[in-house]
């Protein structure tokens, strides 16, 4: 069905916020692999959607992406490109690390939108010092400051946030919380990070939420949605108008296949594995859990 209602289950919270954010994890790309794109190998996946989906995107309300992951340039400069002019066309605003910042006007406050990943600056989380000094820059200009990170490794047990950088496939994918925490320091308002594929805890931290992995909301065929990668929980947050956080619900999907879609979990297995992780991980943390998804 050309990804018609794909995300319906999820339109109401989405439309209830201002800014509506999704890491976008692939191209809209349709031509062949590009001599500039991901090299062959075992570990080699090519993400790949068709034009015609990015009005999935529109439908669903997403109105700011990051493509500062590591499959934004599965297909090269040409797949990137290809991705931002999609994106332009459907008026979705995008953050990459060739530097563009996503801008919102929220009653009277500025706010902002970067997006980093773990590879080499700019915009790094493993040589973060460009994205400190980016943070204090658009802090200081009068913005609330919201950073998203693709960080962390994948596989079993993955829900569980190492102490220093994580290793994975013999790349440094950064150590989440002294980057997160740091940014912060630096001026950051929020933090949302994504990249291991299952969700992880969350924890306050100088009155500012730091969200260490939302896992996947929609994932496409060939990557498992098996176990702990099903659960798609969507964020929201709400700050107050000098960034600190106030309120924060986590809504409990679950994905499903055959056909393609998400469900609301009435078990809300997301929010248990977030709750969970956060006590676990961040017991000195004044978040504040609830029965019903809601946290303070």
């Amino acid at each position: 069905n050309n990804g018609k209602g794909l995300f319906a289950p999820a339109h109401q919270w989405l439309m209830a916020s201002d800014i509506r954010f999704a890491n976008f994890e692939g191209t809209f790309f349709e031509g062949a692999p590009q001599a500039d794109g991901k090299r062959p190998g075992p570990n080699r996946y090519l993400f790949q959607t068709p034009l015609l989906f990015s009005k999935v995107l529109v439908e669903a309300g997403i109105n700011v992406v990051s493509l500062s992951n590591n499959h934004a340039k599965d297909f090269g400069q040409a797949g990137l490109q290809s991705t931002k002019k999609t994106l332009e066309s459907e008026e979705i605003q995008y953050s990459s690390k060739s530097g563009e910042v996503a801008r919102f006007k929220v009653d009277d406050t500025n706010v902002v939108l970067i997006a980093a990943d773990y590879y080499k600056p700019p915009r790094s989380i493993t040589y973060p010092e460009d994205t400190f000094a980016e943070i204090k820059k658009l802090k200081a200009e009068g913005n609330l400051v919201i950073v998203s990170a693709h960080s962390g490794g994948e596989g079993d047990g993955a829900e569980i946030i190492p102490k220093g950088a994580e290793i994975f496939l013999g790349e440094n994918r950064g150590d989440s919380i002294l980057f997160s925490r740091t940014a912060i320091g630096a001026g950051a308002d929020l933090i949302i990070m994504h990249g291991p594929h299952v969700p992880r805890g969350m924890e306050l931290y100088n009155e500012r939420l730091i969200a260490y992995s939302l896992g996947n909301f929609m994932t496409g065929q060939g990557i498992s949605i098996a176990g702990k990668a099903g659960l798609a929980p969507l964020l929201r947050v709400q700050i107050d108008h000098q960034g600190r956080f106030k309120t924060g619900q986590i809504v409990s999907f679950v994905q499903k296949r055959s056909p393609q879609r998400i469900e609301i979990d009435p078990k809300a297995e997301a929010y248990k594995l977030i709750v969970k992780m956060s006590q676990q991980q961040f017991p000195n943390s004044p978040l504040q859990f609830e029965a019903n998804g809601l946290f303070k």
